[in-house]
């Protein structure tokens, strides 16, 4: 699936921790600027050059685990906030045209078709909608491989340059599929790892624990692989960031992970190809309970921590800036005896 791939370049990591340790500063202490400095050294060489493209894409599907009444939100909210996002009036459009970030959006599996036109849509149904999990497999395996491929293919497209990636999702019933995922990997606590997603009441937190590791336990999803965990409990929109993440992988891109469904998918392609480490950057701490879960079984840390639980990638794409600062650091800023002959006389 991947071909020939490696990770980061050690010699470009080094030559970069070089550079910054020779800045007029104490070293290290510019702490995540130089760290993300060090790792796009790693991913796009030595010198850091500046980022050509910034690109977001959201991954949108229905989750059929819905009928069971553990989502606060309709089955249409998907494709009408999915329209929002492509006119710019969702949270996550604002933020992208604000910061000069490229949006698309990618039907992987929505139940209604979006009615109109849009030059940043990409209509890549696998499948409308996934099965309800607490009855049958989410979906196929089959039809899990070939959302993994769509979101592998739109990185190969886009990925001219020095690109820089970020993702988000859009899907009513998501934070039930991630769990899910979650839960079947680590088996850890079902209440550190289920949250209420779009704002559940307690009789429906408990019932969408209860589906859960139902739904888990019944498959044994506990002895699966990645891509069977994800087929059998899992949603189209996972799958197919689980394939950006692999697809930055193969392509050589940074990708930021966003909250918890976003994280989930990258842990995902974590499980299927260790070398997604290399090519992730945490970016916030979602406020769903398995977001400190999901990192810990990656080894990442997220930086950011703004209350944030929305999805769609909005806690991801307000760190474009801040990358942008770190390759002007280790580009810019001067060493002791530059800045002694500048001042000095």
């Amino acid at each position: 699936m991947l071909g020939n791939i490696s990770g980061l370049d050690k010699e470009a990591v080094l030559l970069a921790k070089k550079e910054l340790d020779s800045k007029m500063k104490p070293q290290g202490s510019l702490g995540i600027l130089e760290k993300i400095a060090i790792q796009m050294a790693g991913i796009y060489g030595y010198p850091v050059k500046q980022i050509e493209k910034k690109c977001h894409i959201v991954a949108s599907a229905d989750n059929g685990v819905i009928e069971e009444g553990i989502s606060s939100c309709p089955i249409e909210y998907t494709k009408i906030v999915s329209e929002a996002m492509l006119n710019k009036i969702a949270a996550i459009g604002i933020l992208t045209k604000r910061l000069g970030v490229e949006f698309n959006l990618v039907d992987i599996g929505i139940a209604s078709s979006i009615p109109r036109e849009y030059p940043n849509l990409y209509r890549k149904n696998v499948k409308k909608g996934t099965n309800n999990f607490y009855k049958e497999p989410a979906m196929s395996r089959e039809e899990c491989l070939k959302a993994i491929k769509v979101g592998m293919d739109l990185i190969e497209e886009k990925g001219d340059g020095i690109v820089v990636f970020s993702n988000g999702e859009m899907g009513i019933g998501n934070t039930s599929t991630s769990s899910a995922v979650l839960y079947s990997f680590t088996k850890k606590d079902i209440d550190s790892i289920v949250g209420r997603g779009g704002g559940l009441s307690d009789s429906g937190l408990i019932k969408k624990k209860k589906i859960i590791v139902e739904s888990c336990e019944k498959y044994n999803t506990f002895d699966m692989d990645p891509i069977d965990v994800l087929a059998h409990v899992g949603g189209l929109d996972i799958a197919c960031m689980v394939g950006m993440y692999l697809g930055c992988v193969k392509y050589r891109k940074l990708m930021l992970v966003d909250g918890f469904i976003s994280a989930v998918g990258a842990l995902v392609a974590y499980k299927i190809e260790p070398l997604v480490k290399d090519f992730i950057l945490a970016t916030h701490m979602s406020e769903e309970p398995g977001m400190k879960i999901v990192l810990d079984e990656i080894g990442k840390q997220a930086f950011l921590n703004m209350e944030m639980r929305l999805g769609e990638g909005t806690g991801a794409v307000l760190t474009y800036p801040m990358l942008e600062c770190a390759i002007d650091i280790i580009n810019t800023m001067k060493k002791p005896t530059e800045v002694y002959d500048l001042f000095s006389k």
